[in-house]
């Protein structure tokens, strides 16, 4: 079998399409012949030789037999004619036999694309009898080596894959209708990966940086961080969308799957942390503008050193003064100044602002949470 180009190998439709010089070789004693005169001894037998050959024409080959070869596996295939039907016959003097056609094959090939795009995959090209069982008819690799059975072109490149080995094989197959002489030529394909991480890790890794930057975006400034969350998440889904086009509808998880949907979960968690951020500032704003209202209204004096004792007692002070603090906390002087009136803080303390924290704090998690994702993904499905 000589192997003239191999591809595409599609994971859609899951098959492989290889062209190859169909070579069949066999024995038929009937069809001994020798090209030299007799060597003029009585009762000498002739010399059939494997050296002398003859190249029939193809009008001879519905007068002979010929194995009824198919391909087990094939979805599609057929014979060359261009310029005319691309099928030679050999014989050579001993009854050896030498057909050879070009033929265009599409095979089945399942494929397991947990892995995908890091995937390897191993397709197999089956080839049997159609009527003969192992009874009346046996196929046997002509050289026992995968090397020497079967040859690769040297120019036979693929667009996302490598020919990374190639086997042969040949057992009996049972079915119900017998046993089944079968010859298999096994390919193993792997998948090159520089096109996926161009196409779809690198923008989708970029996305995801960007989503964090809303974390340096100052918290008044809603529309911008609410517009750079929004257009995120989006631009990530129709990312994610356009990595399931080109692929079979399967029932289990990808490589390609963990890696969209986890960047997905990165660019939707930085929207809800602008959201947390939002809603925690507009409650202390609240909070603030309430506990103003709830103010009495007292003259306010700018130092607490102003009220001393120079002041004599009932001179028009107020019960009530408010003290100059800072903006975290608000007191107020009770009692009469002149007759020892003290500071007392009515209202409790207002705690550091909770989301600015959340801002600080996402700016280190969020990459380093990333960065740990990005080398247990890379470890688990490269190895």
């Amino acid at each position: 079998m000589y192997v003239v180009s191999l591809g595409p190998v599609s994971e859609v439709d899951m098959t492989f399409r290889l062209g190859l010089y169909f070579r069949q070789y066999w024995r038929d004693d009937r069809l001994k012949f020798t090209l030299k005169e007799p060597s003029g001894v009585p009762g000498s037998e002739p010399v059939h030789s494997a050296e002398e050959k003859l190249v029939l024409s193809q009008d001879l080959l519905s007068s002979l037999w010929l194995p009824d070869s198919f391909f087990q596996t094939e979805t599609d295939s057929y014979v060359h004619e261009v310029t005319k039907r691309n099928v030679f016959f050999r014989l050579h003097g001993d009854g050896s036999i030498l057909m050879s056609m070009r033929v265009t094959v599409t095979s089945r090939c399942p494929m397991d694309l947990a892995y995908f795009p890091m995937d390897t995959q191993r397709c197999e090209l089956r080839i049997a009898s159609w009527g003969y069982t192992a009874e009346d008819l046996i196929y046997q690799w002509k050289l026992d080596d995968a090397a020497g059975a079967i040859v690769l072109a040297d120019d036979i490149t693929l667009s996302n894959f490598k020919v990374l080995n190639f086997t042969c094989r040949s057992w009996n197959r049972t079915l119900s209708t017998g046993n089944w002489s079968t010859l298999g030529a096994k390919f193993v394909f792997g998948r090159n990966t520089l096109y996926f991480i161009i196409q779809m890790y690198i923008p989708s890794t970029l996305i995801v940086m960007v989503s964090w930057v809303s974390f340096w975006v100052a918290r008044t400034a809603i529309p911008a961080r609410a517009a750079l969350g929004i257009t995120t998440v989006l631009t990530m889904t129709t990312q994610t969308s356009a990595a399931q086009e080109a692929l079979p509808k399967v029932s289990y998880i990808k490589a390609i799957d963990t890696w969209m949907a986890v960047c997905l979960l990165f660019v939707f968690c930085a929207l809800l942390e602008f959201s947390a951020v939002n809603y925690l500032s507009r409650l202390g704003e609240i909070k603030k503008q309430n506990m103003l209202q709830r103010m009495p209204q007292s003259p306010r004096v700018s130092n607490a050193q102003n009220l001393n004792n120079n002041q004599p007692t009932g001179a028009g002070m107020p019960e009530q003064f408010m003290l100059d603090t800072p903006t975290s906390e608000v007191t107020y002087l009770t009692g009469s100044p002149c007759n020892g009136g003290h500071v007392e803080r009515l209202t409790p303390r207002v705690e550091k602002d909770i989301s600015a924290r959340i801002d600080t704090a996402a700016r280190v998690l969020f990459p380093m949470a990333f960065l740990c994702f990005n080398l247990c993904y890379w470890i688990w499905f490269m190895m």
